[in-house]
């Protein structure tokens, strides 16, 4: 029996087969919760491309300290150089196409570079923010990028919304003023403004929704770890000149700065997106996207007992709240009747 479940905006799920043990066929164990069949594999995977992804801000803030420390910017730069770097080599030792082939052209360029374009202007904004607020905040209000996605499609698609996703997504920018209300009381971590910082988080936010919607659109035509990849070989060629012409150090100085940038680029981009792309296509949506708000609340806690980041009440309030509308809002538009696009 061929099974469909729809998934969030951006992603696409293949068909699972579904047979009996005696029949011949491969048997996978799974169990069932709520109705939805579950696989215990793909919800691990999916955990742990959340951490991974949870330790990035961690990773960024780490290059830049120390005597060998990189530019804001330039860790950017090779966070996307070296994920696309990887994402290459494992093409490679699959035995897969990277080039696209003429016929992908069908339809133009924009497939190739626009996802890529967007996705430059998410580094550039999220790396900015970490020199004025704290990766908590920085992370929390990046994260409402699922908001700004559904009010797109709402407005443009003319997508209905549930009743649960405006309570959810009205609980969710509360709790965001907040967030921003409590970085007027707090130290920055550099000499920056976090007030500042965190509308450099919900420009992110705004980055990343146009980067889901792109690859929504995309998907239809191209596979995930192809978009992937050249989305982030695009945005590397597009931040290379910022990170290069910066006053900042563009070449790390010590084996920390080195092992730091590597981890994000490697362990938080590709083992992270592709863990994460690995657990959606065995789990239902509404499971899986709750699931990934573990992310930004492992980097709250990160933050504080890795870069020392203290949370103080009222930004703990403010967090907690916005993760309850996420999750609320999440729950709602997976029970959204979508309109075909």
């Amino acid at each position: 029996m061929i099974r469909r479940e729809r998934l969030p905006l951006g992603f696409v799920q293949e068909p699972r087969l579904f047979c009996s043990p005696v029949s011949g066929l491969r048997y996978r164990r799974e169990f069932r919760m709520s109705d939805s069949t579950v696989s215990i594999r793909h919800l691990v995977g999916l955990i742990g491309g959340a951490l991974c992804i949870a330790f990035a801000p961690i990773f960024a803030v780490l290059s830049r300290q120390g005597d060998g420390q990189v530019g804001m910017w330039d860790s950017a730069f090779w966070r996307v150089f070296l994920g696309a770097v990887a994402l290459g080599i494992l093409f490679g030792l699959q035995r897969k196409r990277v080039v696209p082939r003429r016929v992908e052209f069908t339809g133009g360029y924009l497939w190739l570079w626009l996802p890529g374009l967007v996705f430059a202007g998410d580094f550039w904004a999220w790396h900015w923010s970490f020199e004025h607020t704290s990766v908590a905040n920085s992370t929390l209000l990046a994260n409402t990028a699922i908001l700004w996605v559904m009010l797109f499609a709402w407005l443009v698609w003319k997508e209905r919304l549930t009743k649960l996703f405006v309570s959810g997504a009205a609980v969710a920018f509360a709790g965001m003023i907040i967030l921003m209300l409590s970085s007027t009381t707090r130290e920055p971590p550099t000499a920056g403004n976090p007030v500042f910082g965190d509308f450099l988080a919900l420009l992110t936010a705004g980055f990343y929704a146009s980067y889901q919607l792109l690859m929504k659109r995309f998907r239809r035509h191209h596979s995930a770890p192809l978009l992937m990849f050249w989305a982030s070989a695009v945005a590397a060629v597009i931040l290379f000149p910022l990170a290069w012409f910066h006053s900042d150090p563009f070449w790390p100085g010590d084996g920390k700065v080195w092992g730091a940038l590597i981890g994000l680029g490697v362990l938080s981009h590709a083992c992270g997106q592709g863990l994460i792309a690995y657990g959606l296509g065995g789990l239902p949506a509404s499971l899986a996207s709750v699931t990934l708000l573990v992310q930004p609340v492992a980097t709250a806690f990160l933050g504080v007992w890795i870069l020392g980041q203290p949370l103080v009440p009222i930004q703990m309030i403010g967090a907690a709240i916005v993760v309850t509308g996420l999750f609320f809002a999440i729950r709602g538009k997976v029970g959204a009747k979508v309109k075909p696009v």
